[in-house]
């Protein structure tokens, strides 16, 4: 089963409001260098430009098994600290995360 994982073209069109798409916008932009980084994405987030793509939507099978494990295990617990007002450039949730994946 091909699970989607992450939508960023759902997650803008949630709202008109310019400061919340700009937020969706910088979050994708540090989640996706956090994948790419790690080697844990297997397609190409960015354009040529270093843009997001449009259409850019995560599915199981774009990612490694780490790539899913921490999309199940720790996105949620990352994307709740920002939530909750933490700021979306401490990716330690996720380091940490995958360092314990690691290490399984």
């Amino acid at each position: 089963m091909n699970l989607l994982r992450f939508n960023y073209s759902s997650l803008l069109k949630r709202s008109k409001n310019l400061s919340y798409r700009e937020q969706i916008t910088n979050i994708t932009k540090i989640l996706m260098t956090f994948l790419k980084e790690n080697n844990l994405v297997t397609l190409e987030p960015f354009k040529e430009d270093g843009s997001l793509k449009d259409d850019l939507a995560l599915y199981s099978s774009d990612l490694t098994e780490n790539g899913n494990l921490l999309f199940k295990e720790y996105y949620p617990k990352w994307s709740g600290y920002i939530d909750r007002g933490g700021d979306f450039n401490n990716t330690k949730i996720l380091s940490d995360g995958l360092s314990i994946l690691k290490n399984r």
